[in-house]
């Protein structure tokens, strides 16, 4: 009999992390121990943990009480923030229905809980990172001080996939710019054309992460930009019939989400996520890097992936192969509900 891989997901509550959690949580080989909110992205935190606990809903009487880890509200360093229309957007949950109100949801502090499960756990978990790094990296600031917290996350976490960051053309062909500015379009109250979202939202937090000495594998832009999220994707989704499939729909059908099928969306967290049941759907290659973290206001740079022969050795994924993720997604969302 197969074992699960147990999960702890840390989230900021966006359109593409309903996808990927709704992709783990309806896996049959993935168990979802906790899901672990940040306030620092996409929603806030108290509109991320309600919604996340209703999210719930759509998986049956066992989900109800998954662990909802209420993390930070601020990131580490700086205040680098998605626009206002992203988070109110994140906020309403894109106008999804869920199928109820969970009645009794299990919100704890994330600090709390993480401290105690690593003091305890004798299991061996993956951390899927669509968020950024502030929660993870207030875990493993605390840890530099706690020797037996230290020796029990070395011990009990497996790896951590991370979504974030991209590689520049100056270090690999063809390499992968920013994705700040094009989100922010003719409202740029940032210039900075090298970052990437999740990075760039807490470059201090994602910075203690990636120093850790944990096995990282970071879904960087290079690998998400082969898989758009296009219109033949949307078509096969909108023709599955479980009650998933149509929630992950009405995501997508948000107009502001809509606007971007076939241009500007990507399968950035739902990439991740399929990573840990399929490795190969991506192709990856180690290198070693830091995350620039000083801020410029007239040309920045804060978040930026340097190369760097004295950074942390990460595995990122560098290409990934659209029809086999999309084939994927498709399959574990199609599965029968446990509702």
């Amino acid at each position: 009999m197969s074992t699960k891989t147990k999960v702890i997901i840390d989230t900021d509550v966006d359109f593409d992390d309903y996808m990927a959690m709704v992709y783990l949580l309806q896996n049959p080989d993935i168990e979802v121990i906790a899901i672990s909110i940040t306030g620092c992205g996409a929603a806030h935190l108290s509109h991320g943990v309600n919604n996340v606990a209703n999210l719930l809903t759509l998986f049956g009487e066992e989900a109800l009480s998954t662990p909802i880890l209420k993390g930070s509200p601020a990131p580490l360093r700086y205040s680098n923030v998605f626009p206002g229309s992203v988070r109110t957007d994140a906020d309403c949950h894109y106008d999804a229905v869920f199928p109820g109100t969970n009645p009794s949801p299990n919100i704890v502090d994330a600090q709390d809980w993480l401290t105690r499960y690593f003091l305890e756990t004798q299991d061996t978990v993956t951390v899927l990172s669509i968020g950024g790094g502030t929660n993870f990296g207030i875990l493993f600031s605390s840890a530099k001080t706690n020797v037996r917290l230290q020796e029990g996350i070395k011990r009990g976490i497996d790896k951590i996939v991370m979504m974030g960051g991209n590689l520049l053309p100056e270090y690999i062909a063809p390499g992968a710019k920013g994705n700040i500015m094009a989100t922010l379009g003719n409202n740029a109250y940032y210039n900075n054309d090298v970052a990437e979202w999740n990075i760039f939202i807490d470059p201090l937090g994602a910075q203690i992460v990636f120093e850790s000495g944990i096995p990282i594998e970071l879904i960087a832009l290079n690998a998400t930009n082969d898989v758009p999220i296009d219109q033949s994707f949307v078509d096969k989704l909108n023709a599955i019939n479980t009650p998933q499939a149509k929630f992950v729909s009405q995501i997508l059908a948000f107009p502001a989400n809509a606007a971007g099928i076939g241009s500007f969306l990507s399968f950035w967290d739902p990439l991740a996520a399929c990573t840990l049941a399929d490795p190969t759907l991506v192709t990856t290659q180690s290198f070693n890097v830091s995350i620039y973290q000083e801020l410029d206001e007239e040309k920045d740079q804060s978040g930026k992936l340097i190369v760097d022969d004295n950074g942390s050795a990460i595995d990122i994924a560098i290409s990934a192969s659209k029809d086999a993720v999309y084939a994927e997604y498709l399959r574990v969302i199609s599965l029968p509900s446990a509702i």
